[in-house]
């Protein structure tokens, strides 16, 4: 085949849409950004994902009541109330690419599934990182001491202590401390020793030490479990960590709810105006939030 033939038959292959993106998928070999888990936003707040027409209400029901039974006697009947206790504001979030259409029938950018399923991805990390942020700024040093504390340097023992003890006194129980991994392995150093209230002797837990040099960091501490986030970055080259790495957050059960409402959208067109045509994909869905119980979350902050 000479070379003629075989740009003839490059150009033929480019406009076939499908054998375009095969071509494409084949010449380019990206390296994919670090992305967050979904699991971290159920570790975080209660999910659901809503349909259309679901009810974005949260209703209290009062009123039933148990009485002293009385034998021959008529019991008052307790009437049942329904309150509209707060209702979810719902906002939307938009991630929108475009490229001209030369590069993307050279396979530039990659296959248009593949660019699909990074757009994915970004909205998810845009959901997690929300909350995260959401979460660990709803309290401060100026709205309430009690919730807040100022560490101005690694986590000790007895902060978290306390911090457990508050979110245990104020909602359900904790159920997770959680934090990048550089904030949360500090926590190593002082998780497997206790101090003898009787002598004022401090000890350690052979057990506890063990597993410490075998995993790099424990799993429960004073009874609540520690998960350490990993640090992912938005891309190789320009290494903007995604997790805080300033803040811990000990969070008790069901302080709140995050949801999506209704599916990802997806719009694809082909704008012809410019030469060459630029081609463009948009994904777009509802979200919203509610922080319901914001004493059961415990924010220390300004690790370092």
């Amino acid at each position: 085949m000479t070379e003629k033939d075989y740009k003839e038959a490059l150009a033929g292959m480019m406009r076939d849409p499908e054998q375009r993106e095969a071509f494409a998928q084949v010449l380019v070999e990206f390296l994919q950004p670090g992305h967050l888990t979904t699991e971290i936003m159920s570790l975080l707040l209660n999910t659901r994902a809503l349909t259309a027409g679901d009810v974005l209400v949260k209703k209290v029901r009062k009123g039933i009541q148990v009485r002293t039974l009385v034998p021959g006697a008529v019991h008052l009947a307790s009437e049942i109330t329904i309150n509209d206790r707060i209702n979810f504001v719902l906002d939307g979030a938009d991630v929108k690419v475009t490229y001209n259409e030369w590069e993307l029938e050279r396979g530039e950018i990659g296959t248009v599934a593949s660019i699909s399923a990074e757009m994915k991805n970004k909205l998810r990390d845009y959901f997690v990182t929300k909350v995260f942020t959401a979460l660990t700024t709803i309290w401060t040093a100026v709205n309430t001491p009690l919730n807040y504390i100022a560490m101005g340097g690694a986590v000790t023992a007895g902060a978290l202590q306390n911090a457990i003890d508050r979110v245990n006194l104020s909602s359900t129980g904790a159920k997770v401390i959680i934090g990048s991994r550089a904030a949360i392995t500090p926590i190593t150093s002082f998780a497997a020793f206790f101090t003898d209230a009787a002598t004022g002797t401090t000890g350690w837990d052979p057990a506890l030490i063990r597993e410490i040099y075998q995993n790099g960091w424990l799993g429960r501490f004073y009874g609540v479990p520690v998960v350490a986030i990993d640090q992912v970055y938005d891309y190789p080259d320009t290494y903007i960590p995604l997790v805080p790495t300033d803040k811990i957050l000990v969070i008790g059960d069901k302080v709140g709810e995050f949801i999506t409402y209704g599916d990802v959208k997806t719009k694809q067109w082909v704008d012809n105006n410019p030469t060459p045509p630029q081609w463009l994909l948009e994904l777009y869905q509802q979200f919203g939030m509610i922080i319901d119980n914001a004493q059961g979350i415990y924010v220390l902050g300004q690790i370092s």
